[in-house]
């Protein structure tokens, strides 16, 4: 089967350059979000207790990523830290 000819006035589109990902980041700020949310909420308190610690573990390593990947998820890695510090101490405040 032959390959499928294009008009002369048509070009092939670009292939996209979306950077790389740094997905240990998006997870700091997630579990971050999630331990403030939990903070004020008992209930979900009850169900996320723990979740500033892995939010700081994985906000540390987003972070070190971030420089081996040339910048790639530094906001969030920073954000992620910062929520999840402020997870933690208000999770020990409301305690």
């Amino acid at each position: 089967m032959p390959p499928l000819a294009l008009a002369p006035d048509q070009e092939i589109p670009a292939p996209s350059t979306k950077g790389p990902l740094n997905g240990l980041a998006t997870l700091a700020l997630a579990y971050g979000t999630i331990s403030i949310i939990g903070a004020f909420a008992p209930p979900v308190r009850d169900i996320t207790g723990t979740t500033p610690v892995p939010a700081l573990i994985l906000g540390a390593t987003g972070w070190a990523n971030a420089h081996r990947m040339k910048g790639a998820g530094r906001k969030q890695a920073i954000a992620g830290l910062a929520t999840g510090l402020t997870g933690l101490v208000l999770t020990l405040i409301t305690r």
